[in-house]
C-alpha cells in the first residue's frame, strides 16, 4: 500500500550547497534526524508538495511528481502530514469533526469513518473530555488530536514532523507503538522527523541530515538528546506542593536548584483554577525565590501550562492568592472594571508580564514580527526601552541562545522548529524578567540546543533571578 520515493540532487532552499539523493521503498518506516535547521521539516514540505525551489532536483513518488499539478492532485489523496505545530494540521476546532474531515473528502463510507474514530479515540484521546474544543487542550493533547486526524486517512505515505515532542515518556511509548503497528499492518510508508532515540531505535532505517547532505546510520546509533534532560533531573530535590492537580497527586512542584535567598518573587497560596466544571488546580501553594530553579512535573493535560499562565497573569484563578513581584493578581471575574462601556484593568498586567516572562509551549504562538531581530526586540520595546537599547538586549539574548546571525533578518515562520524555540526564548530573555517561565523548553531541540538552553537556565538563576520550567 505504501509509496516509494526517489530523490535526486534535491536542493534545500535555505541550505547552501545542499544535494539530497536517495531512495525509500514502499512500506518502509524511516526516521529522519539531524541538527536544528538542517532541513528536516523542509524536506517533508517538498515531499508533500507544499514547497519547491527553482533548482530543486527531482522527486518521484510511485511515478508521480509532486510539482506537476495533475500528479499533485493524485498525491494529496495518498499523503497525510502532521506538522510540528499541531495547530497547522487541524482545520476545525471540534476534534471529531476534524478527524472526519479528511476521510469524508476521500469519500470513505460513514460507517468506516465511525469505526476508525472510535478505535483511535479510545487509544489516543481517552483523557480529553467529550466536547472539549481543540483550543482548550494542552500541547500534548493537541499533538495527539492532530495525529488522529492524520491516522484517520489511512494514507499510503505519512509525513510526521516531531509527532511525540510534547508527550510524556509513557504516553510517547504508547503513541509510538500504535503508530508503528498501524503502519506495518497496512504497509504504509512513514517518514518520522525526531530527535528522540526511542523513536529512532524502532524504525527500519535512520537518515541523518546535516550540512545539506544525507547519511544513513543504523537505528540506535544516534546520540541521545535526552541526556541533558536526565542530567537535569539527576540532582533534583522534589518538594511536593501542598496540594496537587488531582487526588492521585500527579502534578509536582520540584526544586532543581535550591535558593539561599529570602526574596520571594512569586507566592501562590491555595490557588483554585478550573475550566468550566473541570477542576485543574485545587488549593495549590508554592513559592518562587530569587536564585532558584523550579520544575513543574506531570503528564500531558495535567495543568503544567495552566500553572505557568497563572504565574504571569495570562490566566486568573477562581480563588486563592497569587502575588508576583509584590503585586496581588486579581481573581477571575474581577480583572476589569467597566466605565461607560469601556473596560479597564483593575491591575495593569504589562508590568507583571515583564517581571514574570512566559515562553509559550508552542513558539509559533509568540513569533509575529517581520524578522527574527525585530521579534526579539519587541519585548524590550514594549517595556519602554529605547530602540538602540532594545536592539542591544535582543542581540545579547540571541547570542546567548546561539541563534546564528545569518537568521536575524529572516522571517520567523521560515525557521526550523528548534530555531523557533530558541528565538522565542530569546524574545522573553531580552526583557530581562526576574522570573523566566519556560513551558517545555527542550521540545524539538537537538542535543546541542538542549545543552545551550540548560547552560542559559543555570546562568540566569545564578544572576539572582529565578527560572520555572515544565517537564514530563
Amino acid at each position: 500500500m505504501g509509496l516509494s520515493i526517489k530523490l535526486k540532487e534535491l536542493h534545500m532552499k535555505h541550505i547552501s550547497g545542499s544535494s539530497i539523493s536517495g531512495e525509500i521503498k514502499a512500506g518502509e518506516i524511516i526516521g529522519i534526524t539531524g541538527p536544528n535547521g538542517s532541513g528536516k521539516s523542509e524536506l517533508l514540505r517538498y515531499l508533500s508538495g507544499l514547497m519547491r525551489t527553482e533548482s530543486m532536483g527531482e522527486i518521484v513518488m510511485e511515478g508521480l511528481d509532486p510539482f506537476h499539478a495533475h500528479d499533485l492532485e493524485q498525491l494529496r489523496r495518498k499523503v497525510g502530514v502532521a506538522f510540528q505545530a499541531p495547530e497547522d494540521t487541524m482545520v476545525f476546532s471540534g476534534i471529531p469533526q476534524d478527524a472526519a474531515f479528511g476521510p469524508e473528502n476521500h469519500a470513505v463510507a460513514p460507517e468506516i469513518i465511525r469505526k476508525r474514530w472510535e478505535g483511535l479515540k479510545g487509544r489516543l484521546l481517552s483523557d480529553i473530555p467529550e466536547g472539549r474544543p481543540f483550543t482548550e487542550l494542552s500541547g500534548g493533547q493537541k499533538q495527539r488530536a492532530a495525529l488522529v486526524s492524520v491516522l484517520m486517512l489511512r494514507a499510503e505515505l505519512m509525513l510526521l514532523d516531531e509527532p511525540l515532542s510534547m508527550q510524556g515518556e509513557e504516553e510517547g511509548r504508547e503513541v509510538l507503538s500504535l503508530l508503528l503497528s498501524l503502519a506495518r499492518r497496512s504497509k504504509q510508508t512513514v517518514l518520522i522527523v525526531s530527535h528522540d532515540p526511542e523513536v529512532l531505535k524502532k524504525v527500519d532505517r535512520v537518515l541523518v541530515l546535516e550540512g545539506g547532505h544525507v547519511e544513513e546510520v543504523l537505528p540506535g546509533d544516534t546520540a541521545s538528546p535526552e541526556s541533558v534532560i536526565f542530567e537535569e533531573a539527576s540532582d533534583m530535590t522534589v518538594e511536593e506542593a501542598s496540594s496537587y492537580l488531582d487526588p492521585e497527586g500527579k502534578l509536582r512542584w520540584a526544586i532543581r536548584r535550591r535558593s539561599e535567598s529570602e526574596e520571594i518573587l512569586i507566592k501562590m497560596e491555595q490557588v483554585v483554577f478550573r475550566y468550566g466544571k473541570q477542576m485543574v488546580l485545587d488549593g495549590f501553594s508554592a513559592e518562587v525565590r530569587a536564585g532558584g530553579i523550579y520544575c513543574i512535573l506531570g503528564g500531558t493535560g495535567e495543568g503544567k501550562s495552566t500553572l505557568c499562565k497563572l504565574m504571569n497573569g495570562t490566566l486568573a484563578p477562581q480563588s486563592g492568592q497569587i502575588v508576583v513581584g509584590g503585586t496581588h493578581l486579581p481573581l477571575a471575574g474581577s480583572r476589569r472594571k467597566w466605565s461607560l462601556f469601556h473596560a479597564k484593568e483593575v491591575v495593569p498586567m504589562a508590568p507583571v508580564r515583564h517581571f514574570a516572562g512566559y515562553v509559550m509551549q508552542a513558539p509559533e504562538d509568540q513569533l509575529f514580527e517581520k524578522t527574527v531581530l525585530r521579534d526579539v526586540m519587541y519585548g524590550p520595546l514594549s517595556a519602554g526601552r529605547a530602540d538602540e537599547i532594545a536592539k542591544r538586549d535582543a542581540e545579547e539574548a540571541l547570542r546567548l541562545l546561539a541563534v546564528s546571525e545569518r537568521l536575524w533578518n529572516r522571517r520567523p515562520e521560515k525557521l526550523s522548529g528548534g530555531e523557533k524555540r530558541r528565538v522565542a526564548i530569546a524574545g522573553i530573555l531580552a526583557m530581562k524578567p526576574r522570573v523566566l517561565i519556560l513551558d517545555e523548553p527542550y521540545a524539538g531541540l537537538d542535543p546541542e540546543g538542549q545543552r545551550i538552553v540548560r547552560r542559559m537556565i543555570e546562568s540566569y538563576a545564578k544572576q539572582g533571578n529565578a527560572v520555572v520550567l515544565t517537564a514530563h
